[in-house]
């Protein structure tokens, strides 16, 4: 063990005997080694100058909370999407680590998650808004990449509005990163299949659950939250949920977080056979079913917190511009938009700042897929990312949907 893991004490007396061995290894105030653990004390007078000079070094236990990975804190400006990207290209290192003949060493593919882990909170913490623009707008990765990314974006937002500590947060991100992993090898073939699946394929779908946690088990992740919720997140509160059926409180609430964050990116992603969902039919559709399908609390809360305008997604203005939600406000209907395209269809040489607040530049409707263009994301923001200087009160959300 290093020095540094040790704190050095005085040595007294009393803790010193003649023809005995010494305890410990024995150092000057600077750090010389005077006497190795284990040396025999020969003498009065080299107790003497042990006492007077000597230090002994004394072992520190590490408080168990400090061996938690932490938030990433950002020192410098940094483009949010520009991160969720690299964190997705490392979410498919991940992957590609775990598809090979050879199992990786232990504790290496746990290390890897948590690190992305943290960063998504770090990203969280830095500019929430943004990030939600990235799982909105980011589509230039597979889906079985993209997908875990989304929801772990949005799973941690809801993980930090019920202030979950620390360590299940991690578990929690960990399974939203790789609860489809069993899904892999399937997920592009379905992503682009245009007919209904067939009684194979369901049963694939409805196995990956309990495939995906022992694979992980597999590569020696043994975090029992984070293998629990994978083995849950498709099970549903009326037990038509699978693998196992599970009803009520035998799902874990972390499991529910994971199934409606899960569902919400799958009915708002594209697909070849049938345009996303709109973020507003999706938003409905999830809250029809509280009580029944999903968390009835976990539901208004997660509504709340993406607003019924989420970042990153296009409408278009009572004036005719078309322009994309950049910011959540206190009121739910009146989110901060930046507008790309004029009335005319002219584009902005520079996206222009609305508040939606205003009768002039009132959200009209959400935009259908057609509508919108090609943009990088990062101009919408602008160089510092809009962030809000209080989290908003969105309670009334569920009211307008």
């Amino acid at each position: 063990m290093l020095l540094r893991d040790f704190e050095l004490s005085r040595i007294t007396p009393e803790l010193l005997k003649i023809d005995q061995p010494v305890p410990w290894p024995i150092y000057d105030e600077f750090g010389k080694l005077l006497m190795a653990k284990g040396a025999i004390l020969k003498s009065d007078r080299q107790k003497e100058v042990l006492t007077r000079v000597g230090l002994f070094a004394r072992e520190i236990k590490p408080d168990p909370e400090s061996l938690i990975p932490q938030p990433v804190r950002f020192r410098r400006k940094v483009n949010p999407f520009a991160e969720f990207d690299e964190l997705c290209l490392k979410l498919e290192e991940v992957f590609q680590l775990m598809d090979k003949d050879k199992v990786p060493n232990p504790g290496v593919v746990k290390k890897r998650v948590y690190d992305i882990a943290t960063h998504i909170q770090g990203l969280t913490e830095y500019d929430a808004d943004a990030l939600l623009g990235a799982v909105h707008l980011a589509d230039q990765f597979p889906y079985h990449v993209h997908h875990p990314m989304q929801i772990a974006v949005l799973s941690e937002l809801i993980m930090e509005r019920l202030q979950v500590e620390q360590e299940v947060r991690l578990s929690v991100l960990a399974a939203a990163l790789t609860c489809n992993l069993a899904m892999n090898p399937y997920q592009q073939r379905l992503h682009q299949q245009k007919q209904p699946l067939n009684d194979q394929q369901r049963a694939v779908i409805e196995k990956h659950p309990e495939q995906s946690r022992q694979k992980l088990e597999a590569v020696g992740v043994d975090d029992v939250l984070w293998l629990e919720l994978v083995a849950q997140h498709h099970e549903k509160l009326d037990g038509t949920g699978y693998p196992r059926g599970l009803k009520d409180d035998d799902i874990r609430r972390e499991a529910r977080v994971l199934a409606l964050a899960d569902v919400y990116t799958a009915m708002v992603t594209p697909r070849p056979y049938r345009n996303p969902i709109k973020h507003k039919d999706s938003l409905k559709n999830i809250f029809t079913q509280r009580g029944s399908k999903f968390d009835s609390k976990l539901t208004l809360l997660f509504l709340n917190e993406l607003g019924l305008y989420p970042p990153g997604v296009y409408v278009r203005l009572s004036n005719g511009e078309l322009a994309v939600v950049v910011g959540r406000t206190p009121d739910p209907k009146s989110p901060l938009v930046a507008s790309v395209k004029k009335p005319s269809g002219d584009l902005f040489l520079s996206p222009r700042r609305r508040n939606t607040a205003s009768q002039n530049f009132a959200i009209k409707s959400a935009c259908n897929v057609n509508e919108r263009i090609k943009i990088n994301p990062a101009t919408l923001w602008g160089i510092d990312a809009i962030r809000m200087s209080n989290k908003p009160d969105l309670s009334g959300i569920t009211d307008l949907i």
